[in-house]
């Protein structure tokens, strides 16, 4: 199916659905991130989705190891390092937009090894992400936000853009299945880290002194931002090349910059808005760029 050819009004709908839900969940990443350490947040994040999942949904046929290879890369890369940029201090709208260097990592890599067109307007649209990244990082250097911050943001984008190369290598197979059974490593990975850092009484201390605002971030986590987002996200890239799936991404910042500014107060200097603005600059010139041409 061509890069071009517009999404019919199901698709529209599961990506618009998608990327909203994923917009609002970093804020809910803040709030059990208050009260719990990232590796304990993916422990309960993990063991949430897939019990009692696991018992109702049949496993996909896909070989052990792709699944293996999607839940370390996807779930426990990714979502180990985004935690702990907001952890350190990354505001959940920078870090939102940060995180939208997987669309550039999945559109490049695709190119390099399935050669997935890449037109002028994404060469174009990349150059200016690049710039406004760079923005993004004078306004960590210059403010007091940490550049650690940005660093494990952009880390956490290169494990989803391998996550989102996995899933196109595994093929159209059903989505949730996917998602569940391809996330049974993932709860032992961030197990083991966990308990190699705080021991079963840190890990128990933690989650027994959480409250209902804290239950609430793991539990949309583990439901609507993990089965819900990622079986539609899913489901949308083995049917689309991805250099049309993945820049649709780019909107979730938005979503993420107006809460983390409205409702969470975030402090934003100058250089960030700049960076912001390109970055978004950079998805009306990737979306629409190409369409304009053709």
């Amino acid at each position: 199916m061509s890069a071009h050819t517009p999404l019919n009004k199901t698709d529209a709908l599961i990506a618009a659905a998608v990327i909203f839900l994923w917009g609002v969940s970093f804020y809910f990443m803040k709030l059990a991130l208050a009260e719990i350490s990232p590796m304990v947040l993916g422990v309960l994040r993990f063991a949430l989705m897939l019990f009692p999942a696991l018992f109702f949904i049949p496993r996909p046929a896909v070989r052990w190891y792709w699944l293996a290879a999607y839940g370390l890369a996807i779930s426990f890369g990714q979502f180990s390092l985004l935690f702990g940029a907001l952890a350190v201090g990354m505001p959940t709208g920078l870090a939102a937009l940060v995180h939208q260097a997987q669309v550039f990592f999945t559109v490049i890599i695709a190119a390099m090894l399935w050669r997935e067109p890449v037109r002028g307007n994404h060469w174009t649209a990349m150059l200016l992400a690049a710039a406004g990244l760079g923005l993004i990082g004078v306004g960590q250097y210059r403010g007091e936000l940490p550049m650690t911050g940005m660093l494990l943001s952009l880390a956490a984008a290169l494990a989803w853009a391998a996550g989102n190369l996995l899933v196109k290598k595994i093929g159209r197979v059903q989505a949730l299945s996917l998602v569940v059974w391809g996330n049974i490593v993932t709860l032992p990975a961030f197990a083991l880290t966990a308990w190699l850092l705080y021991g079963f009484d840190g890990i128990a201390a933690q989650i027994g002194g959480m409250t209902w605002r804290g239950w609430v971030g793991v539990a949309f986590l583990s439901y609507l931002a993990s089965l819900g987002c990622y079986s539609g996200w899913g489901n949308l890239l083995s049917r689309h090349p991805a250099g049309k799936i993945t820049p649709l991404a780019l909107l979730i910042p938005v979503i993420a910059l107006l809460l983390g500014a409205l409702i969470l107060h975030e402090p934003l200097n100058g250089w960030h808005w700049a960076g912001a603005a390109v970055v978004m600059a950079a998805l009306l010139v990737q979306v629409f760029g190409g369409r304009k041409a053709a």
